[in-house]
């Protein structure tokens, strides 16, 4: 039997039987649109951390207080082995570095009159601002007078603004971090969520000499922010950077770091690692939805078998021969479950970009999605076809005929 003549005897049968048809596709429609979407939210997650990657600086390095680690944790006591001299040293010492930017960031309360909310404080100096790309939209960031002169002075994040002033220009109003006021000389741009999920507008930039001596009375910082000529400078300072905090913190041979430094290609590393692990288990969750949509076309195609046993038996006394019944049944499987990729990935895309709309979750739509949602519909359809056809071509015209 020809082909286009066995599509067309396949595709009557599906049409007499559309409830059956229906019932095959609604489980392949399911399981193509959930792998769609959640590939389409794997692929917006990986961009999204990719562009966060990129933000990071391509050419800067972190250095954290504490043990190496590459996202390190703020939970418990502070570390206090990283001081502002440290990223001076950095700076006059390693020839490579072209700006440093010390930081010590931590919780407090920020109140406005009668209204109290919790937010991230960004003690810093002005150099904070160029090496993150954090852009004022109005007012002025820190600059040098305010860390010389101990200025009582902070530049606050959109969230902040909104909590605690509402529409009301903060410009110039006074805050309060503990017992000492601030006056608020900027807001920031709006960053939206951090990596690790925090909200990066809902924070207060103060000096860090004025954050050192007048609100924690600390000699000590968090981070260290380092920029260099080149992202090609990088792997050849690391050593001389190691070597001179060891120095100055009088670390003995053998001893561990108390510091961390973290370098671009690592923290890709760990996100590539982390979104794969993540778009791994989603795979698999809709891989499992496919194979029940498979076990059900299988199942359905089963009891088509049965039902059509003298249609079967019929075609086979008039010259068909078991090759033909089982090209059939496995055109109208596979028909089936391609109809249900292609209504799946169609739903997909849709849900994908609703998804996105409502829940600000990062979505792409590419190309990989809708073949990828293709080629499994057409396997299992194949796969799910392939036992109910064999069955079918095998039955005898005689037996077909008594049934």
């Amino acid at each position: 039997m020809k082909t286009s003549k066995a599509l067309g005897v396949a595709f009557r049968s599906l049409g007499r039987n559309r409830v059956r048809t229906f019932l095959m596709m609604i489980g392949i429609v399911i399981g193509i649109a959930a792998l769609t979407i959640i590939v389409s939210a794997g692929l917006g997650a990986r961009k999204r951390v990719m562009e966060r990657v990129r933000k990071f600086g391509l050419d800067c390095v972190m250095i954290w207080a504490g043990e190496r680690e590459v996202v390190p944790s703020r939970a418990g006591a502070p570390v206090t082995t990283l001081k502002l001299e440290d990223a001076q040293a950095l700076k006059q010492n390693i020839r490579s570095v072209t700006e440093v930017a010390p930081l010590h960031a931590r919780q407090a309360d920020v109140k406005y009159q009668d209204k109290s909310v919790t937010a991230m404080i960004f003690a810093c100096t002005p150099t904070l601002e160029p090496l993150w790309d954090l852009g004022v939209v109005q007012g002025d960031f820190i600059t040098d007078n305010d860390v010389t002169d101990l200025a009582r002075v902070g530049v606050i994040g959109p969230t902040l603004r909104k909590e605690l002033f509402g529409s009301t220009n903060p410009i110039g109003e006074q805050v309060r971090i503990g017992n000492v006021s601030f006056e608020i000389k900027g807001i920031m741009q709006a960053k939206g969520v951090s990596p690790r999920g925090g909200d990066m507008d809902n924070r207060i930039y103060i000096p860090l000499s004025t954050y050192m001596r007048r609100l924690a009375n600390v000699d000590y910082i968090g981070t260290i922010r380092v920029q260099f000529k080149s992202p090609d400078n990088i792997k050849a300072a690391i050593p001389e950077m190691t070597s001179l905090l060891r120095e100055r913190h009088q670390l003995a041979a053998g001893l561990p770091d108390d510091f961390s430094i973290a370098t671009p290609a690592e923290i890709t590393a760990v996100a590539q690692k982390a979104l794969g692990t993540f778009n791994i288990l989603l795979v698999l969750i809709a891989g499992i939805a496919l194979i029940a949509g498979g076990v059900v076309v299988a199942n359905i195609m089963l009891i088509s078998v049965n039902e059509r046993r003298r249609e079967i038996g019929l075609r086979k006394a008039v010259g068909a021969r078991s090759r033909d019944i089982m090209t059939q049944f496995l055109l109208e499987a596979t028909f089936v479950t391609l109809a249900g990729g292609i209504a799946g990935v169609v739903i997909g895309i849709a849900g994908a970009q609703l998804l996105g709309a409502m829940t600000k979750v990062p979505v792409a739509i590419s190309w990989e999605s809708i073949v990828l949602g293709l080629v499994f519909s057409t396997l299992v359809g194949v796969v799910a076809g392939l036992q109910p056809a064999r069955r079918a071509s095998r039955l005898q015209p005689i037996e077909a005929l008594r049934s």
